[in-house]
């Protein structure tokens, strides 16, 4: 079994707080202060600061109010500016909190940092570096989540969103997905009451040939968004489509504003599959109106009207369907 060691801590930073008390004219040590920091986008990052002098001794900061900055590298844009939280004022600790909300603006960059002490009307500047300068160096990654990319569609043309007889040996094909570059692809499904068969497809070129990936998912009066991930490295994934079942019609009568019939005028053919079609009264102004169809030996038996609605001023249009896949989004 393939093992790694992981180390959970948190970012310690040495700085050099001059002791302008009169007991240090010249800076009898040299200090190595110049770790860089790293900042990481989308997660909390914690940095702590313990402040020592020349001698390397702790500085009580008390009374000290220490602003951390972070600044572009030409110097022209304050990236981020927060006051540290005092820890331990008479060993020099500090720390401050950058969020991950805080940093949401900020792009991947090296930048510079500094530290600003106001301590009574004196604000000085913290030396950050082993060449006592203001400024230190961080670097902001995208190290624990990448950037964040959008989900592209994968178009719907018109005909997949219709019945296709079943007798018909052509089938209705989403867009292609460019895949090649993943291990594993995540489709976003969204559905308008849905009945149908779904299978993924994948080819090495747009010109096919194309082969099956995975086994066919069935819907029945799908309406809850579903998820259906491709496995495997694809150069083009798409989506065969099926949804049996054309010709059935039926009609309805309107009185006093409110659906008062609906009568089935044909049954149609091939209604194979699972579940029943959806109707949908389509017009009239009305609105609550409601009706359910049941098939029987592959074609639709009966028509009943379950509300009758209201507001119709006019003989809205009944319409049998499989329902829709409204988007498909793919990452």
């Amino acid at each position: 079994m393939y093992s790694t060691t992981v180390y959970l801590y948190q970012q310690k930073q040495q700085v050099l707080l001059v002791d302008t008390s009169g007991a240090y004219f010249q800076r009898r040590w040299q200090p190595v202060y110049a770790k860089k920091l790293k900042v990481n986008l989308g997660v909390d990052n914690v940095i702590l600061f313990e402040f020592i002098n020349q001698d390397q001794k702790p500085v009580n900061i008390s009374g000290s109010t220490i602003t951390f900055r972070m600044i572009s590298t030409n110097g022209d844009e304050l990236l981020f500016v927060k006051d540290l939280v005092v820890l331990s004022a008479k060993f020099g600790r500090a720390k401050v909190v950058l969020t991950s909300v805080e940093l949401a603006l900020i792009d991947a960059q090296t930048a510079s940092w500094s530290l600003e002490r106001e301590s009574g009307e004196l604000f000085e500047t913290v030396f950050t570096d082993a060449y006592s300068s203001g400024r230190g160096q961080v670097d902001i990654v995208d190290g624990a989540y990448p950037a964040f990319n959008d989900s592209e569609i994968l178009e719907l043309p018109a005909p997949v969103k219709q019945n296709t007889p079943a007798s018909d040996n052509d089938r209705n094909y989403t867009s292609m997905a460019f895949t090649a570059n993943n291990t594993l692809t995540t489709f976003q499904l969204d559905f308008d009451n849905f009945t149908g068969n779904l299978k993924a497809q994948g080819s090495d070129s747009q010109l096919g040939p194309w082969y099956d990936i995975g086994a066919q998912t069935v819907y029945v009066n799908q309406d809850t968004r579903d998820y259906i991930n491709v496995d495997g490295v694809h150069n083009w994934v798409r989506f065969e489509m099926n949804q049996y079942g054309y010709s059935a019609s039926a009609v309805c009568e309107v009185s006093n504003g409110s659906i008062s019939n609906v009568t089935l005028n044909g049954g149609g053919v091939e209604w194979y599959g699972a579940g029943n079609p959806s109707v949908v009264f389509d017009g009239g102004r009305g609105t609550g109106a409601t009706a359910t169809a049941t098939v029987a030996g592959n074609v639709v038996s009966s028509i009943s009207l379950v509300t009758s609605g209201q507001g119709y001023i006019t003989v809205p249009e009944v319409k049998l369907t499989r329902g829709e896949i409204t988007q498909i989004l793919f990452r």
